[in-house]
């Protein structure tokens, strides 16, 4: 009878194990953000066979495999409703999702200033959806396949001194009409000025766009680009890698612009952040 007791329990503690599914531990940081912001999310623990992925503010996010974690970065934008937002953590397999844990982070909101833009008819012929398009499948094309792994190390830096003029996330009106948010910061600087990698990583585009004028799109792996804009000179190629503070360019006029300036962004899975919340 005793016997027979063990086993029914050792069976309803499989059981129970089942039911209840993977293990894992997952850590988000900070727990409270500003607009522009971004949290890191590490997984840890024995994951089924599957793939895991982080859902969060309406959309999927990856997650890559380091050695025995799994890490991912998600960035918030203007756009991010503020409040309490849930991360949740899942796992797919061929037919269906499993949500393996779920966290709540708060996303404070930001007034974002307003900027109104005066450029001369030849700049501002530029604009047109075609020239759009056209940038857009360029930038496309170039980060068409990014590197996983992390190629960054320690902290991000300022790519070139100056004033900055502005700010990320600025509501940019011109022409009486508003043209979204600023996806980065601009930094006044003399013409020819050296312009630097703010970390390691990758070339994945380096050439001139329509709007953006000579610009290089760095790929820190991760899911982390970093953008230098408006330049005058292009020191870099497509496929090159480059090390912190290594010359990828020159500050400069080029594209929609209405000065000497750099136009430095850092995007995080798709996301624009604030660059300066990563520069220390």
């Amino acid at each position: 009878m005793r016997t027979g007791c063990v086993i029914a329990l050792t069976f309803l503690v499989l059981a129970a194990s089942v039911r209840a599914g993977p293990v894992v531990a997952v850590s988000v940081s900070p727990a409270v953000i500003s607009q522009g912001g971004a949290v890191v999310v590490t997984v840890t623990g024995d994951l089924p066979d599957g793939t895991p992925q982080v859902r969060f503010a309406g959309r999927t996010w990856p997650l890559y495999r380091e050695s025995n974690r799994w890490r991912t970065y998600l960035g918030t934008d203007p756009n991010t409703a503020a409040g309490s937002r849930a991360i949740v953590v899942e796992l797919v397999d061929r037919d269906s999702i499993h949500v393996l844990a779920r966290r709540i982070i708060t996303v404070r909101r930001v007034a974002f200033p307003r900027r109104t833009l005066i450029f001369d008819p030849e700049t501002l012929a530029l604009l047109t959806p075609e020239k759009v398009a056209e940038e857009q499948a360029k930038v496309a094309a170039g980060l068409r396949v990014l590197e996983p792994a992390q190629l960054w190390s320690a902290a991000f830096r300022m790519p070139v001194a100056g004033t900055i003029t502005s700010p990320y996330g600025v509501i940019s009106i011109y022409q009486g009409a508003s043209h979204g948010w600023h996806h980065g910061i601009d930094i006044a600087a003399p013409e020819g000025e050296i312009v630097r990698a703010a970390n390691s990583g990758i070339v994945r585009l380096a050439e001139p766009l329509p709007l953006s004028g000579n610009t290089v799109i760095v790929d820190h792996g991760m899911g982390i680009l970093t953008f230098y804009m408006h330049m005058s000179a292009l020191d870099v190629t497509a496929g090159e890698r480059v090390h912190t503070g290594d010359i990828v360019g020159r500050v400069g006029s080029t594209g929609l612009a209405t000065g000497p300036h750099l136009h430095w962004g850092v995007r995080v899975n798709g996301v624009y952040v604030d660059p300066l919340l990563w520069a220390h």
